[in-house]
């Protein structure tokens, strides 16, 4: 469970067009399949809202190569965070793709997540124009419950 000490979600991801296209490329690469990646981000505090500024993407490998679950390989991850915490970054976001699905996270996504100061971002490969979204899980009497956050496209 989430105590005072940990950071809370995002309100707002700030992310390039680069990097947000850098990110669809590679889920996308993992089609049929789900992808899996990380995003570093700066943290700032502007007028109570909390925003995350993407500052670097940690493509993932799907040990589990399925359509309907993820998990990065660990060693990669590992590897990410230590990078992410090295460069004085957040885990600004867990980053996932649903190749049928919608850009929502699902019963399992909500289940599976141990990050509760990441964003949660998922693109959608249901339709040709790709849907990403992100969100934040905020705890409702004891359950979490996904919360949309506005994805915001800065200069590149």
């Amino acid at each position: 469970m989430v105590d005072e000490s940990t950071p809370r979600p995002a309100d707002l991801l700030l992310i390039s067009g680069l990097e947000l296209d850098r990110i669809v490329s590679h889920l996308r690469q993992a089609l049929p399949n789900e992808g899996v990646g990380l995003i570093g981000s700066e943290r700032i505090e502007r007028d109570g809202q909390a925003i995350a500024r993407a500052r670097q993407f940690y493509p993932g490998s799907n040990v589990r190569a399925s359509r309907t679950r993820y998990e990065m390989d660990g060693l990669e991850l590992i590897a990410a965070l230590r990078d992410i915490d090295r460069r004085d970054l957040s885990l600004g976001a867990i980053v996932h793709s649903h190749p049928v699905g919608p850009a929502t996270p699902s019963e399992t996504d909500i289940a599976e997540f141990h990050y509760p100061e990441a964003l949660l971002v998922i693109a959608s490969f249901a339709s040709p124009n790709v849907d990403v979204c992100a969100w934040k899980l905020e705890t409702d009497h004891g359950s979490w419950r996904p919360r949309p956050v506005p994805i915001q496209r800065c200069p590149d």
